[in-house]
């Protein structure tokens, strides 16, 4: 497993949590899944890990949302077949730990989740007498389905499992009016972008047994550059270049040939360079003339439509997100800048993430627990951007969702 892929999962996590562990949380509350496992005992959730003014954030709400990310991050791994022995003693960078990274982006997130409840009147957000309620009835049941062994591994109460339902309500009520005032007006030709169908020929080294690579001989890279110029030819010989199904005829060259069709725009770093190159000098349906010789292939290629009006109209959708999520981020760093905050450091080092305390989400063994589960484990794995999506949903509205459910019982894991 490498850094890149631990630490983009870490922060896949930190953006959904608001939908996504918020969900699981409630979930193990009322009954499809709760959590089980087994955690230091030196940990005293009763301490405070963030004190703002008025505002205190325990330990044991600290920790508790930890061991959801926790969870989650293993369910993840297990999933793909991967490894996660050693997994938070692991080399992050810069001297820590996957353990420490992880620790921090959590109270990163509580300090954001804190400000963000501290500034709510000045948006006119906040949480409704039905929406403390069904809270506190979700907290019960979370407490209802553990064993007292967990609860106690996570050192955690009812006030603060409702303290962590609180502060994701007022995360995910504050998005919208947080970013209300972002341009959402995006030109065309900002977002422009472009439809190609083409045919790549591998012209790169080959790959020998013992790891060492072999240029392809002259005679070779011709033989390539037939196939190239081969189906360069049919395609024009068709009757209708623009509509020929170039994969077909890609295909009657060689079986291990293929046509695929993409999109582009300016920011696009994907592509072969010279392969966008030659498609930026065509009209819609029109085919390149010659063979493009590209980094390690052989192209062939044709404009679909110069602008293409859906993949455009996607890409503007992903500029304003991108626009929201900046004005958001934005927003909270000022807040922080803002406000002080205390962190009990010498308790949060307390708290611990090894192989020996872990914890799971445990699910109930029906047919609509295993649809949840696996539901939930592919929306942690999802790329997709999220953050608007999770900035829409309340946890009034996951409570109601998931209140019906019956308290299940849970194990201690071994």
């Amino acid at each position: 497993m490498g850094k890149g892929h631990f630490l983009e999962l870490q922060e896949d996590i930190m953006n959904k949590a608001a939908k996504k562990i918020t969900g699981v949380l409630l979930a193990g509350a009322l009954g499809t899944a709760s959590l089980a496992g087994c955690g230091s005992s030196q940990v005293d959730g009763t301490q405070p890990l963030l004190t703002s003014g008025e505002d205190t954030v325990t330990v044991g709400t600290g920790n508790l949302m930890l061991r959801m990310n926790q969870a989650t991050m293993l369910s993840y791994y297990s999933m793909m077949g991967a490894s996660t022995s050693g997994i938070w003693s692991q080399d992050a960078g810069e001297g820590e730990t996957y353990g420490d990274t992880t620790k921090a982006n959590v109270l990163d997130e509580l300090e954001n989740m804190l400000v963000q409840k501290q500034h709510a009147t000045d948006y006119d957000v906040t949480i409704s007498e039905e929406e403390q309620s069904k809270i506190e009835e979700a907290a019960q049941a979370f407490m209802d389905a553990n064993t007292e062994e967990t609860i106690q591994s996570l050192a955690v109460s009812q006030s603060d499992v409702e303290s962590l339902l609180e502060l994701y309500t007022y995360q995910t009520k504050m998005y919208d009016p947080m970013v209300a005032d972002v341009d959402t007006n995006v030109e065309d030709s900002e977002a422009a972008q472009s439809r190609i169908t083409y045919c790549r020929i591998d012209i790169s080294d080959t790959q020998n047994d013992d790891g060492t690579t072999t240029p392809l001989t002259d005679e070779e890279k011709q033989a390539k550059k037939d196939q190239a110029q081969a189906i360069l030819d049919q395609l024009q010989a068709s009757a209708d270049p623009a509509s020929a199904d170039m994969d077909a005829i890609a295909q009657g060259v060689s079986e291990d040939l293929s046509a695929v069709d993409n999109t582009f725009g300016d920011d696009d770093t994907l592509l072969d360079d010279k392969l966008k190159e030659a498609a930026r000098t065509l009209q819609d349906g029109q085919v390149y003339g010659e063979v493009v010789e590209g980094e390690n292939a052989y192209f062939v290629v044709r404009m679909d439509s110069v602008l293409d009006r859906e993949a455009t109209d996607q890409q503007k959708e992903s500029i304003v997100s991108d626009r929201q999520q900046e004005a958001y981020n934005d927003l909270l760093s000022q807040w922080k800048d803002e406000t002080d905050i205390t962190v009990n450091d010498k308790e949060w080092e307390k708290v611990t993430l090894t192989d020996t305390e872990q914890f799971t989400i445990k699910q109930a063994e029906t047919e609509e627990s295993a649809e949840d589960s696996t539901d939930s484990t592919a929306d942690t794995a999802d790329s997709t951007e999220e953050d608007t999506e999770s900035a829409e949903d309340t946890a009034g509205d996951t409570t109601e969702d998931t209140a019906e459910e019956s308290a299940d019982s849970t194990e201690a894991q071994e």
